[in-house]
């Protein structure tokens, strides 16, 4: 009995030897050891299990409002460098986009931007139109037009190209029709016949207004269209300089350019006064009581159509042998 308790306590104090030994070898191997590590938890061989548990248990924050601040820090937060360009333009304005600080500063530069784009802005004549009627129009469109309106075709010319009526009248001659009017309306009929008659000049007038409206066409070569139109308003301007007689001329000359003003804007030519891309493009010119559209494109294809026409008939032989 004696040498089983005195068995059972040389096995106690070796138990605690070889713990103590662990201890120390562990920090002997070069393992970080509780006693040196702050951030390890503190052991002591001394104590129990659940006591060295609760000893190193975490404690708890003095503020109570860690939390909250720990929960927000850990949302990221919107830097401007991450913004996107839609939303930079939103949060910023454009002030920061131009460099300019100064937001009147920024509506005037812009203000002067759209005035210099509405500057250089350049009227395409082509689709401007005189009481409805444009350019490039047939005759039977534009009699609908203006007819409607109250205007009243006084003068229609209808004529033949020069070099089919003198070849259409050498036929008549050839096949024995002599005389001038004969010669004449023979070679009508032929050019009809053909297609090569065409309505060259009409004169439109409205008596209530003043005013009348003359369209020249193209030929058939060109399927017949206007090339040219004039507007002219044929209310008085007296030349008296009697004051009366003044006052009522500056106010039909204000009335006419106020109505140019409203339909057409300001000119591209300021200093001739006319609407169009330049060149050789079509082009409205204004003077006071007046309007032209013009279209010399067309005219000059018209032309050149009628030569190459011209040209083809001349290679038709008059002799075989």
């Amino acid at each position: 009995m004696r040498k089983n308790n005195a068995l059972y306590m040389a096995l106690l104090v070796c138990g605690g030897i070889f713990a103590t030994s662990l201890g120390v070898a562990d920090d002997a191997s070069g393992y970080i050891s509780a006693v040196n590590d702050e951030d390890a938890p503190k052991i002591n061989a001394t104590k129990s299990f659940s006591e060295n548990l609760a000893a190193n248990a975490p404690q708890k924050p003095e503020n109570s409002d860690t939390k909250d601040k720990t929960s927000a820090d850990s949302v990221p937060v919107e830097r401007p460098e991450t913004e996107t360009w839609l939303r930079s333009l939103i949060t910023k304005g454009t002030s920061d986009l131009f460099n300019i600080e100064d937001t009147n500063t920024l509506e005037k530069t812009e203000k002067k931007r759209v005035e210099q784009a509405r500057l250089n802005r350049r009227s395409n004549a082509a689709y401007l139109d005189i009481s409805g009627v444009k350019l490039r129009m047939s005759p039977k469109e534009i009699e609908t037009i203006l007819t409607a309106q109250g205007y009243r075709r006084i003068m229609q010319d209808v004529r033949i190209p020069n070099f089919i009526r003198w070849r259409s009248e050498e036929i008549c001659r050839i096949h024995g029709i002599v005389g001038f009017e004969r010669l004449r309306a023979c070679a009508a009929g032929i050019a009809r016949e053909n297609g090569f008659e065409y309505v060259a000049l009409e004169v439109y007038n409205r008596v209530s207004t003043k005013e009348t409206m003359t369209i020249l066409y193209t030929s058939s070569f060109t399927d017949n269209l206007a090339h040219h139109i004039i507007y002219k308003s044929e209310v008085p301007i007296s030349d008296s300089k009697a004051s009366p007689q003044v006052y009522i001329n500056n106010l039909k000359i204000y009335d006419f350019w106020r109505r140019i003003d409203l339909r057409y804007g300001p000119p591209d030519n300021t200093s001739e006064v006319k609407w169009g891309l330049g060149g050789k493009k079509p082009y409205m010119q204004a003077t006071t009581g007046n309007l032209e559209l013009v279209d010399p494109v067309l005219k000059d294809l018209d032309s050149a159509r009628m030569l190459n026409e011209d040209s083809r008939l001349a290679n038709i032989p008059y002799y075989n042998f």
